[in-house]
């Protein structure tokens, strides 16, 4: 899937478009396999009690163990990085 298809499917998810969809910013090509790693695992998440689940770091091992990915230290902290902004932005303000 293309950066661009990611970015799209957050914009359906959240209801808005992500900068980089709109120009405003660009995402670095050197992190766009972790834009990707999160989309994917976003996808698979399970539901919360009153709002969706974080991103564990069981389910980041199981994923990388079952995909055969084997993201460094900073990657899986860019990764629960990511799921913090995307639920905040979920969250009703």
């Amino acid at each position: 899937m293309s950066l661009r298809a990611h970015l799209e499917q957050v914009a359906k998810a959240t209801g808005k478009a992500p900068p980089a969809l709109v120009g405003e910013y660009a995402l670095p090509e050197a992190l766009a396999h972790v834009w990707g790693w999160f989309c994917e695992l976003s996808g698979a998440r399970g539901a919360g009690g009153f709002s969706i689940a974080p991103i564990g770091f069981q389910d980041i091992e199981a994923w990388a163990r079952l995909t055969g990915h084997q993201p460094t230290s900073a990657e899986v902290v860019l990764l629960r990085q990511l799921d913090d902004v995307f639920r905040d932005e979920l969250t009703p303000k």
